[in-house]
This record gives structure tokens, C-alpha cells and sequence, in this order.
């Protein structure tokens, strides 16, 4: 199947490729019964969820946010993650099937790369639920609208260099995540569609960093000196994005750049308010790492998902800073009692609107 149109700090982990376990009948929140898989002494479903890699800040809010889905609906939640490496992504979902897991999520990092183990996935009768890419070879695909995203962070970007130049004009470079990548293209041609709407304003570099926060930082200390005259830089996440920033205000810079980003990560909301990032747009891991469990597990159980799924977010900026923050706050703190399935735009204008 095909997504319709454009498609999609916390500790760090000591290795790269790792197992993480969730299992049903730990210790609910008070007032609440244990998890449980929804019937007395059938087998656990088990869920494999494949992710980029478990060290980007990204990456490992949403494995907090999966391990709580596993704990409140009992699923056996098993997370491995390829260091960023296809060949060693692929190998960790390969394991998965031999592990004989009963569904696979998996945020491929080149879904071109994926067509004889998808085929073995297939053949052992386990469905695969594909993050921020395409293919007809999976049940369902889910991730965030990437180019209407994009789009939005575009519009913003337009706005701040009229504020900074009297007009839509200057020079903005893009700090990308990984070539290749559904989420990638997308957030990165949603955001020049627009660019390209004003013929005064030049996207001069667009880099990829393969989501490494140190690669980005290296990138945009290379980037200042190249280009002189920069006036914004477009960074895939937060997690490239605030290393950036933090780059460039160790270069003095920081009142001539604008730094524009998406994530909705909470480093990435303290740097609004304290004025080294303009904006980001929020997906908030924790949110998405449970809809990247819960929904496989959905489909483990029969449950019709649909084909597509799309998680939409909203453009936080300093007006509405502080809302989203609180936001963000009740979801990492209260992650037990998070209502996880309302829909983020939702909880958005609820915490804006108090």
C-alpha cells in the first residue's frame, strides 16, 4: 500500500542495538488492575518494534512511550535499534522474526533495502507495521504528515525573515536527517515548496547528519564559515536542531540566525524560552513511541487500523510555549495516567485553550 501524498534530552543508551522488555501484569497506577493481555492465561502478544537507532533523543523518548503502551494493554514489547546502519537495522528485524514475534514495527531507515526480509517476515506469517516510509508489502503504515508539516515550519520560516529582512528573503540552509528516508524527503521538500514560492530567498545547503546530534553540530560550524550571510537554518529535529543553535550562539551568531526545527522534544521547548530557537513543531516522542506500539499491537490482535495512519501535530512558538510545555511535562511525569490515544492535535488546543 502507499501513504497519500506527502508523508513524518533524555538518557542515552550504553549500546546502540539493544532488547528492551515490557511485559503485562506489572503494577498498574493506583485505583487500577495490573496489565494484562485481555484474557486469563492466553499467551502474551509480543511486539518488536525495529527503531533507527537508541541513542538520538528522539528515539529514546519514544521507547519510554512504547514501554508504557506495553504496560497498559500486557504486551511483550521487544525494541532493538540499527546504530544507524541498514545492514545492521535489517539484521535486528531479521532476528525479530526468528524470535517469532507476533507483529514487527519498524522505522526503516531504507525501505528500498527491505524487500527479501519483509518477504521472510511475510512467510512467517508476521504482519509489519512501516514508520515514515512506503511500501505494498506491509499492513499498514503510520507516521506523522511529514509535508504538511514541513509546510507549516515553511509558512513560520517566511514570517520570522520578513520580520529580520523587511521581506520574504535570505539565505536558509537545512540540517537532514538521513537520504532516502520517507520522513526525510518529506520534511524536507514540504518546508523548500515553500521556499520556493519566494525567488528572494535561497536555500543554500541542505546536509545530511544520518540524525547524529554531534554530525549536526559539525555540520553548522562548517555551514557559518561557508556561508557568511546565513540568516536561518532548518533543522529534521530537535535533536540536530538545538546542537546547531548551540553551535552557533559559541559563535557569536546568535542574533543573526533564526533557528527553526521539529520535534517538540522538551530540550527543544526550553530553547524557545530562553530565545536560541525560534520554533519546533510537536510530535513529542513519548506520544509517538506509544502509537508505534500500540497500533502493531492492534494489528496482532486482528484489529483493522486502517492503511494509513497519520499523527498531526502543532507549530509551537513562543506564544504558545508554555502550554505545550506543561503538555510535555504531564506526559513524561504522569506517563501512566497520559490519555496516550486522544488525538496530539487535540490535547494541543486543550492545554493551549486553560
Amino acid at each position: 500500500m502507499t501513504v497519500s501524498g506527502h508523508k513524518e534530552l533524555a538518557a542515552l543508551f550504553a549500546v546502540s542495538i539493544l532488547s528492551l522488555t515490557a511485559c503485562g501484569g506489572a503494577a498498574g497506577p493506583a485505583g487500577t488492575s495490573p496489565a494484562t493481555d485481555g484474557g486469563g492465561g492466553e499467551e502474551q502478544v509480543h511486539v518488536g518494534l525495529v527503531q533507527i537507532d537508541l541513542t538520538h533523543p528522539f528515539h529514546v523518548g519514544e521507547v519510554e512511550g512504547a514501554e508504557e503502551a506495553a504496560r497498559r494493554h500486557g504486551f511483550k514489547l521487544t525494541v532493538v535499534g540499527g546504530e544507524g546502519d541498514v545492514t545492521k537495522q535489517i539484521a535486528a528485524f531479521e532476528n525479530l522474526i526468528q524470535q517469532g514475534v507476533d507483529v514487527i514495527s519498524v522505522n526503516a531507515i531504507d525501505i528500498a533495502a527491505y524487500g527479501p526480509a519483509l518477504e521472510s517476515a511475510a512467510a512467517a506469517n508476521i504482519p509489519v507495521v512501516l514508520l515514515h516510509s512506503e511500501s505494498d508489502q506491509v499492513v499498514a503504515t503510520l507516521g506523522f504528515d511529514e509535508y504538511a508539516t514541513a509546510q507549516a515550519v515553511g509558512e513560520y520560516a517566511v514570517t520570522l525573515l520578513e520580520e529580520k529582512n523587511g521581506s520574504a528573503s535570505g539565505q536558509v540552509a537545512i540540517l537532514q536527517g538521513l537520504l532516502g528516508q520517507g520522513l526525510n524527503e518529506s520534511r524536507t521538500g514540504g518546508f523548500t515548496d515553500v521556499m520556493d514560492q519566494h525567488p528572494d530567498i535561497q536555500v543554500v545547503a541542505k546536509e545530511p547528519t544520518n540524525w547524529d546530534p554531534q554530525r549536526a553540530t559539525e555540520i553548522t560550524e562548517n555551514l557559518l564559515v561557508a556561508h557568511p550571510d546565513l540568516d536561518m537554518i532548518y533543522g529534521l529535529s530537535d535533536g540536530l536542531t538545538v546542537p546547531g543553535a548551540e553551535a552557533v550562539e559559541r559563535a557569536g551568531r546568535g542574533d543573526d540566525i533564526i533557528m527553526v526545527s521539529v520535534d517538540g522534544s522538551d530540550f527543544a521547548l526550553e530553547a524557545i524560552k530562553e530565545g536560541t530557537l525560534a520554533s519546533t513543531f510537536l510530535y513529542a516522542p513519548q506520544y509517538s513511541g506509544y502509537w508505534k506500539a500500540w497500533v502493531p499491537y492492534r494489528v496482532a490482535l486482528g484489529e483493522d487500523v486502517g492503511e494509513e495512519i497519520l499523527i498531526r501535530g502543532a507549530l509551537v512558538t513562543p506564544e504558545n510555549v508554555d502550554a505545550v510545555t506543561e503538555l510535555v511535562r504531564d506526559m513524561q511525569e504522569d506517563i501512566a495516567e497520559f490519555p496516550f490515544e486522544t488525538p496530539l492535535e487535540e490535547l494541543f488546543e486543550q492545554y493551549v485553550s486553560r
